[in-house]
């Protein structure tokens, strides 16, 4: 007697299915675990760490952030003075004494014309812009205009 076993069309569909995601695996598989050609250009490594301009390269280095500092103006109150500076060009703030300025920048004393920041080890002095001498206008006076006359006005 022969062993004959009837498929429902339920079991087809489901053997189908089963073999399409088998083949799927290994497609996804052997394409994914390939190693793919890099398409990156070589570059040196001493190459990479003399570029500085990058902010990326500058999160995990040590050295201290390349930052174009000006002072704006010093202000000393009874508790503590405040040094207003401006930082590459940018909107001006201010610091404390202590305070990090930019990574590796910090402000270490505020003087009355100058601030001292330390980048590393080394300190730097910088003095506080000075404003342009005003220009001095003539004394009408002088020109030899007429004293004005003082004119009261009539009481009612």
């Amino acid at each position: 007697m022969a062993f004959i076993e009837r498929v429902s069309p339920a079991q087809i569909v489901q053997v189908v299915g089963l073999l399409a995601a088998l083949a799927g695996v290994a497609t996804w598989s052997s394409l994914l675990l390939t190693s793919a050609e890099s398409r990156t250009p070589d570059v040196a490594p001493q190459r990479m760490a003399e570029r500085s301009d990058n902010p990326a390269l500058q999160w995990f280095s040590n050295q201290p952030a390349p930052v174009d500092i000006k002072v704006s103006g010093v202000l000393a109150g009874t508790h503590a003075a405040v040094a207003i500076l401006s930082l590459n060009d940018g909107p001006p703030r201010s610091f404390l004494v202590g305070e990090r300025v930019a990574q590796g920048v910090r402000l270490v004393a505020i003087e009355a014309q100058a601030v001292v920041i330390e980048r590393g080890n080394e300190q730097t002095r910088l003095a506080l812009a000075r404003l342009p001498d005003s220009v001095v206008l003539p004394s009408l006076w002088e020109q030899g205009l007429p004293a004005m006359k003082t004119v009261q006005s009539p009481r009612k």
